[in-house]
């Protein structure tokens, strides 16, 4: 079954959710790219997470369930979709 690449944004809940702490969470809970900080506004900076993974039924849902339900994640958003060869 093919991959594909799955860009995510991940805003936390605030400005003092622990980035570092939440970087480590979702590498421990799924196959990452790559992780990166992109500004949003008044110092609140969301997570940008390009993950790979199975292209399976379903779609994108058990992802976002997966990375929505860690704690100081406030919301998760498709941004991209990729599938890789």
């Amino acid at each position: 079954m093919a991959e594909v690449a799955v860009t995510l944004r991940l805003m936390p809940e605030s400005a003092e959710v622990d980035l570092s702490m939440l970087e480590t969470a979702i590498k421990e809970r799924i196959k990452v790219h790559s992780i990166s900080r992109e500004p949003i506004a008044f110092g609140l900076e969301a997570l940008r997470v390009i993950a790979v993974v199975e292209d399976a039924a379903g779609g994108t849902e058990p992802l976002e369930r997966e990375l929505a339900g860690l704690p100081g994640v406030g919301n998760v958003q498709v941004i991209g979709l990729t599938r890789l060869l």
